[in-house]
């Protein structure tokens, strides 16, 4: 039984760290009206592919989709904190 649990743990390590990981990451980069056109590509990539996708405005790097796990980790490297923000009610 221990034999077996170590197996588990150790398949489970590698697993975890892979070269992938130090792997540059891929990003595209698009201007924000071809992403407007195509947001459920982007999207994609993010969510399942890790990539990021950097929108443009006249030449200039102005924002970026990230996958939410990334979004996560940076927040947590910086020791920032989120807040919710809802919509109020509309009258």
């Amino acid at each position: 039984m221990y034999i077996i649990a170590l197996n588990a743990f150790m398949y489970t390590m590698i697993l975890m760290y892979t070269p992938d990981m130090t792997a540059p990451k891929k990003e595209h980069q698009e201007k924000i009206a071809d992403v407007r056109n195509s947001l459920a590509d982007a999207i994609e990539r993010a969510r399942y592919f890790d990539e990021t996708t950097v929108m443009t405005s006249r030449g200039k790097r102005v924002a970026v989709i990230v996958g939410m796990d990334f979004y996560e980790r940076a927040l947590e490297a910086l020791g920032e904190e989120r807040v919710l923000v809802t919509d109020a009610p509309k009258s």
